[in-house]
């Protein structure tokens, strides 16, 4: 869908976007992030080594999620609250909208995954779990999954301003 079926491309022209211009690599820092957060939890039950430098470890991980959402426009002025969510056009609120049932709903399977996962690793012997340092890794990894779907999501899901309509 274009934004000719209904798609206000001049909302991204006021003060606020163009201090923050949509930006095609948002997306793929974004994804890149989340799979970067989702090693150390999975790295830190492979690995029988010492598992004390996990914040160092979190930390680095992190940084290209919070990187890429300084630059995304979905992160300002709390769109989740009705005051930001009343900034965007109908289309924008539908695609929001939409981003965020989609993305606590993976976020709600990803959880079930994970305690079928821990069900059936503690049956066959696989690695589960142990220390604080394990669970406090995947607690992380599943309040930034949470944080950063939506936004990806929304990145995904509005669409860009056509290159012809931009002005220079």
């Amino acid at each position: 869908m274009s934004y000719r079926d209904g798609y206000d491309f001049r909302k991204w022209y006021d003060a606020e976007a163009r201090e923050r211009p949509r930006r095609y690599w948002v997306r793929w820092g974004l994804l890149i992030g989340l799979a970067l957060i989702w090693t150390t939890p999975v790295l830190s039950m492979v690995n029988p080594g010492d598992h004390s430098a996990l914040v160092p470890g979190i930390t680095t991980t992190g940084m290209p999620i919070f990187l890429s959402a300084l630059h995304s426009p979905f992160t300002r002025g709390a769109w989740i609250s009705p005051q930001g969510f009343a900034k965007y056009d109908e289309f924008e609120r539908k695609a929001l909208s939409d981003a965020m049932r989609r993305a606590y709903l993976i976020d709600l399977c990803v959880i079930g995954a994970l305690f079928l996962w821990l069900m059936a690793a503690t049956r066959a012997g696989w690695p589960v779990p142990r220390t604080t340092g394990q669970w406090g890794s995947i607690g992380y990894a599943i309040v930034m999954t949470m944080l950063a779907l939506p936004v990806i999501f929304a990145e995904i899901m509005v669409p860009m301003p056509d290159p012809e309509d931009e002005s220079l």
